[in-house]
């Protein structure tokens, strides 16, 4: 039977829009361990968590206000007027404090082993080396004015966009700091956030228009407006792997749009749709679904894009993952080329 790339529309899914909650909220970052969401809030200077039940009580108070939030290992990190704070997951304690001597830090991202920081007012982004409390201007000048920031597992880059009016994109490498310029326009305006989704395509939010905007991975052929309803200011975006979902921050309107999507981009001759992990996150085995209706070659990508096995998946039979950390898997179909993200727990 032969594969067929067959591009499908998004489908779009009802968007829950959560309000009375919030101040002032900057970044949202999904915990794919505990199923939640965590938000900085500007306005009251404290990390507000919210469950799967739509409970929001109070994580940590942060001074100067959170903005940037990212999870790493078991640690809770966020922007704070010219600093890096990370916060314990389980109790909201705090265990690291980072001074970078920057202007405004703002947004935050991580290869699994370094944070990697923008610095708004600065132009720079600094690399933070938390297992010995240490940093480095990883870019002294970026040329522009950087916001939002993600890891590249795939690409093995930063990718960084920027404020302004016909905000471009670029990819900063992690070693160098060497820049490239991947949209030298978007034709939007004030891009604050970036995140990836299921599918590795990026995902931007901009306030000029107010608005998602999809691009392909290779971020080629324009952006796609998802459409996401009820949008004011979208700030520092995050994309639930668990739950298919874009997590948006609205510092607006004081609201935060939890998004569904349909993540199918190809299916095969004959298949409902491509596969999918369950369960997920799982602690032992993997299965797809549908299953697979031939051998398939595959490789697994860690966190950092670092490959951590590979070998055949066979029709029927589940991907024994007992002996993974904990963390974000990429589980890479090489003949049909899907990326199946799962978390390990």
């Amino acid at each position: 039977m032969s594969l067929h790339r067959i591009a499908v529309a998004l489908f779009v899914l009802p968007a829950f829009t959560l309000s009375a909650q919030y101040s002032g909220p900057e970044s949202v970052e999904y915990d794919p361990i505990g199923d939640r969401y965590f938000v900085s809030n500007t306005g009251s200077s404290v990390i507000k968590v919210r469950d799967q039940q739509g409970v929001v009580s109070d994580f940590a108070s942060v001074n100067p206000a959170p903005y940037g939030l990212e999870i790493m290992g078991d640690t809770l990190f966020a922007c704070s007027g010219g600093a890096v704070k990370g916060y314990l997951l389980t109790t909201g304690a705090q265990v690291f404090n980072r001074s970078l001597g920057a202007t405004f830090c703002n947004g935050i991202t991580t290869d699994g082993t370094f944070l990697y920081v923008t610095d708004f007012s600065g132009s720079r982004i600094y690399k933070v080396d938390v297992a010995n409390n240490a940093h480095t201007t990883l870019v002294s000048n970026t040329a522009g004015t950087p916001n939002g920031i993600v890891w590249d597992p795939l690409g093995q880059r930063l990718v960084v966009v920027f404020w302004g009016t016909n905000a471009p994109i670029k990819s900063f490498d992690p070693v160098t700091g060497a820049s490239t310029t991947l949209v030298p326009n978007t034709g939007l305006g004030n891009i604050d956030g970036i995140t990836i989704d299921c599918q590795g395509r990026f995902l931007v939010a901009s306030w000029s228009p107010d608005r998602i905007t999809r691009y392909q991975s290779d971020l080629s052929g324009g952006g796609v407006d998802l459409g996401v309803p009820g949008l004011n200011n979208p700030a520092d975006i995050d994309f639930d792997t668990v739950n298919d979902r874009v997590c948006i921050p609205n510092s607006g309107n004081n609201t935060v749009t939890l998004f569904d999507v349909d993540c199918t981009t190809t299916i095969q001759e004959g298949s409902a749709k491509a596969p999918r992990a369950f369960p997920n996150p799982t602690s032992d085995r993997l299965r797809l679904e549908p299953p697979l209706a031939q051998a398939e070659p595959y490789i697994l990508l860690d966190a950092r894009g670092l490959l951590v096995g590979g070998g055949m998946l066979r029709p029927g039979i589940d991907l024994d993952v007992t002996g993974l950390s904990k963390g974000l898997y990429t589980l890479q179909l090489t003949r049909a080329g899907a990326g199946i993200r799962f978390v390990k727990e």
